[in-house]
């Protein structure tokens, strides 16, 4: 199955311009550190700008609407971004590294459906917890909570592992699930 996505209509910026971006709005950020500590995330102003900015694209592939510009330029983002604001730097990096599993792990009709909205964001975890059982109708059942999980405020998906039972035993096993399916636990 090859995926159809819409012809883009604005040219894709390199990845000086998508730095100068991040610059630019990392400047911003310096006066916005205690109310970001005290919320402990970023803003949905902030939130806004990035996306506006196409910082979640940086590592979406092309087809899907993304910018794909490669991990060197995400760095750079990244680290321009902390050097506004450590938390809000961190917590970026965090949600939106993760394309970057999503484009090279997954096949293309996963991606498709993954990357349905471009501006991607998953945080993740990589320690087991919770289950995963098959229903009835075969579809899987993950329950589960996950703690300390940077980068889920503004999350489109979330990634993680649980413990499912195979014919050889307890096995993890990674799954993603879009936002709609878990709810953020405001405990931090």
């Amino acid at each position: 199955m090859t995926a159809t996505m819409p012809a883009r209509t604005t040219p894709v910026p390199t990845a000086a311009e998508v730095v100068a971006r991040a610059e630019a709005i990392a400047a911003t950020l310096v006066a916005r550190q205690a109310e970001t500590e005290d919320r402990t995330y970023y803003s949905p102003e902030t939130h806004a700008a990035f996306a506006e900015a196409g910082l979640y694209r940086i590592l979406v592939p092309r087809r899907y609407g993304g910018l794909q510009l490669g991990p060197a330029t995400y760095l750079r983002v990244a680290m321009a971004l902390a050097r506004g604001c450590p938390s809000t730097g961190w917590m970026f990096t965090l949600g939106a590294a993760h394309s970057h599993a999503v484009a090279t792990l997954f096949d293309e009709p996963t991606q498709a459906a993954l990357f349905a909205d471009p501006d991607f964001i998953a945080p993740a975890t990589i320690v087991p917890n919770g289950t995963a059982e098959r229903a009835a109708d075969g579809s899987w059942v993950v329950n589960g909570t996950y703690a300390y999980c940077s980068g889920a405020p503004y999350a489109t998906h979330f990634i993680g592992h649980a413990m499912t039972e195979t014919p050889d035993g307890p096995a993890p096993m990674l799954f993603i699930v879009p936002c709609s399916e878990f709810g953020r636990l405001d405990d931090w």
